[in-house]
């Protein structure tokens, strides 16, 4: 942009800035502010700015600003953020704009707190397209939000989603997961919801961690699967490794002693499959359970001598 041009954009941004909210930002802050770049989304990964979308910069700038995401500081960035969004959902009719508009309305970041004005837009983002704004708006259809004035709708919720998880959004897939194992908006179908965590766990996405979780108590409740506590604690673990918080918690609570019941267990063993809460060499549940893998082990042997039992014929 051409510093004559620079300059007319930066005096329009500063007049309807402080219009809007009584902030007045220094001319040289701006300028900084409009001369930025940034990597659209849901753009091919183009860089945007001011000229080449304006729409979809007030979004990108509007984000930065928000997270603080800027090589200074600037004081009531809420508030600008929340300008910006403005700007874009209501000016420029950027779905990504009404999406993040929508989530300051929620949080009330930089402006009143408003869930009705807020699902207004997640649901014009949403028609416009936007996958993020289909979850969104599809989780408030999921179960209904009297204070959001939003009624039960859970068969379009699931609509919604699916239309989601056609545009390759993260979350959308494990949503449609747990619809099939709730029958919400559909008839429950917990063995397809099952299948569907299996392929988002395959994904290998930031959905990972959740569905290992909710595949866990799956195997704990026996939804859709047969009951399996050590399959529970083998997703669990690999929940806790995938950096679900929730799941540590959870187990604690699954891993109970195979010998005696009580202390949550600790330790899975990897030859016998017992779970047990040992975890010295000279803990007193060490010696039975290598007792248990010695007899297991010799149950498993064949008979010397060529006979056979009846399970073999």
């Amino acid at each position: 942009m051409d510093p004559e041009a620079m300059r007319r954009a930066c005096l329009a941004f500063r007049v309807k800035l402080s219009r809007d909210t009584g902030l007045d930002l220094p001319a040289a802050v701006c300028e900084s502010l409009l001369g930025a770049a940034f990597t659209g989304e849901g753009e091919g990964g183009e860089e945007v700015t001011l000229q080449s979308n304006t729409g979809l910069f007030y979004a990108g700038l509007g984000e930065a600003i928000r997270d603080q995401a800027l090589p200074f500081v600037l004081l009531d960035h809420e508030k600008v953020a929340w300008w910006c969004f403005r700007e874009a959902a209501e000016v420029h009719k950027h779905p990504v704009g009404m999406r993040f508009l929508a989530g300051s309305l929620i949080l009330g970041q930089g402006v009143t707190e408003d869930p009705v004005q807020a699902v207004v837009w997640y649901q014009k983002a949403a028609d416009l397209g936007d996958a993020a704004a289909k979850v969104k708006f599809g989780a408030f259809l999921m179960t209904g939000d009297p204070r959001a004035g939003v009624a039960e709708d859970a068969v379009r919720g699931l609509e919604l989603f699916r239309e989601a998880d056609d545009q390759g959004h993260d979350m959308a897939l494990y949503l449609v997961a747990q619809c099939y194992l709730n029958g919400k908006g559909v008839e429950k179908d917990a063995a397809y919801g099952v299948s569907l965590l299996r392929q988002v766990i395959n994904r290998e996405d930031a959905t990972k961690s959740k569905a290992e979780r909710t595949l866990t108590i799956c195997y704990m409740n026996g939804n859709g699967v047969e009951v399996d506590t050590v399959q529970a604690a083998l997703w669990c673990q690999k929940a806790v490794m995938s950096g679900n918080e929730q799941a540590i918690e959870l187990l604690s609570i699954i891993r109970e002693c195979d010998f005696c019941g009580s202390t949550p267990a600790r330790q899975l063993c990897v030859r016998c499959l017992k779970l047990a809460h040992w975890h010295r060499e000279t803990d007193p549940h060490k010696g039975p359970c290598k007792e248990h893998c010695r007899r297991a082990t010799e149950a498993s042997q064949p008979e010397v001598g060529g006979a056979s039992t009846s399970a073999h014929h």
